[in-house]
């Protein structure tokens, strides 16, 4: 399917207090529309609690989102002005677009080559800030800061990668491998594909071996379970931007207690977790990217393309308060559709086609697991979609992992 002048929503969302946003794409341009803030006097801002409770602010965002459709035969998208203010007119109540060319990531060291972002094949958006793409044969993670927040977070991720690299534990985090521009304007960072597996008992030791090496380097920094993944290249984390360098070791071995309590209510709590064991990251997550449909007129009437088709009746839905619920659930039958018909081509149709093996977790995950590995305990090749675990760190022997002692921990936070 041709997508060469449709208009993508890849994200939008009702900030506390700032306002609403909408991020569009077009023909590799785009573009951030922010609107006046909408929330209940009585909002409680409580992220923890049921969607439902958020079902009106909802509304009020998707509100503006229809108004944005009716102007989809206006809007630039010319990669020059990033930001546009949606202004409502008080004379007639209409609105109209003010544009702007926002910068907005400050204090990035660039410390590696820079990239524009139409050298990088897009090939799907996982959400605003993450994006897919294949980058000279790679497959690569692009993110891209689409509000002031994500600004701030590429900026301290730039940094922070560049703290590990200097203290000799880079390998223990996926690699930024450049600065990505827009019209000579940083816009977002490149980094190493995350592809891993999510951490598992077993694993327990390595974990602990590869924080105790990041500590002993003078590197302290905070994570949660799906920042640490189990890849082909053994433990690495995804995030570095909280990373900060320690001279005083009495210092760094008392900011470590979070480091270690952390680690600690993770494998503590492992059989609670449904993600243990399985393929992470974004590559592992769906997306809600969904094209505008535009208005029918007298000189564009609609059509009963199957494409067209669909792309209305995914839009429906993004309307409605199902959307609301849970985002992902409302395409769960459009997935359906797109899989068992030839007549589309998936996203993955454009990524690389290299080796596909999923190595098995090195523990009794499952009954399922444990029979399959031969005596030898070599790794086994299984497709990496059905069973979706994804490459751990290498093992040359049958003796499964020690667990370490109270005392090694003990000792390992002194």
């Amino acid at each position: 399917m041709d997508i060469s002048g449709l208009t993508l929503h890849i994200a939008g969302e009702n900030v506390f207090k700032k306002g609403r946003f909408y991020m569009l794409w077009r023909d590799g341009n785009f573009i951030v529309i922010q609107a006046e803030p909408w929330w209940r006097p009585s909002f409680d801002p409580n992220i923890t609690l049921p969607m439902s409770h958020f079902l009106e602010e909802h509304r009020a965002l998707w509100y503006l989102q229809e108004v944005i459709q009716t102007m989809l035969d206006t809007i630039v998208f010319d990669g020059e002005n990033n930001w546009a203010y949606l202004v409502r007119l008080k004379k007639n109540k209409t609105y109209r677009l003010v544009y702007k060319k926002r910068k907005l990531i400050h204090n990035c060291p660039i410390w590696t080559k820079v990239v524009e972002l139409d050298d990088i094949e897009l090939t799907r958006f996982a959400s605003g800030l993450c994006w897919e793409g294949i980058y000279k044969g790679k497959e690569v993670d692009v993110f891209i800061a689409w509000q002031d927040d994500w600004g701030e977070y590429i900026s301290a991720e730039s940094r922070g990668q560049k703290l590990v690299q200097s203290r000799g534990v880079g390998h223990y985090f996926f690699d930024l491998e450049a600065h990505v521009a827009k019209n000579g304007v940083i816009v977002g960072i490149m980094k190493e594909a995350l592809v891993g597996r999510c951490v598992t008992p077993a694993d327990r030791s390595a974990v602990f071996q590869s924080v105790a090496d990041i500590q002993r380097h003078g590197i302290f920094f905070s994570f949660q379970i799906y920042d640490i993944y189990i890849t082909e290249r053994g433990v690495r984390f995804a995030n570095a931007s909280n990373a900060k360098y320690y001279q005083d070791h009495d210092a760094l071995a008392e900011a470590a207690q979070l480091m270690w309590a952390t680690l600690a209510d993770i494998f503590n709590h492992m059989d609670d977790n449904p993600m243990r064991g399985r393929l992470t990251g974004s590559r592992s997550m769906g997306s809600s990217t969904f094209i505008i449909p535009r208005l029918p007129s007298p000189g564009r009437p609609i059509t009963m393309m199957p494409e067209e088709t669909i792309i209305r009746w995914v839009w429906s839905i993004a309307m409605s308060d199902e959307f609301c619920h849970f985002q992902s659930c409302a395409f769960i039958k459009l997935y359906a559709l797109h899989s068992s018909s030839e007549h589309f081509a998936t996203r993955r149709d454009k990524r690389i086609k290299g080796d596909s093996r999923a190595l098995l977790p090195p523990d009794d995950f499952s009954d399922e697991v444990e029979s399959s590995v031969g005596s030898a305990d070599e790794p086994l090749v299984v497709s990496r979609f059905p069973v979706a675990r994804y490459h751990p760190y290498a093992r040359s022997t049958s003796k499964r992992l020690l667990l370490p002692r109270e005392s090694d921990l003990a000792a390992l936070t002194t």
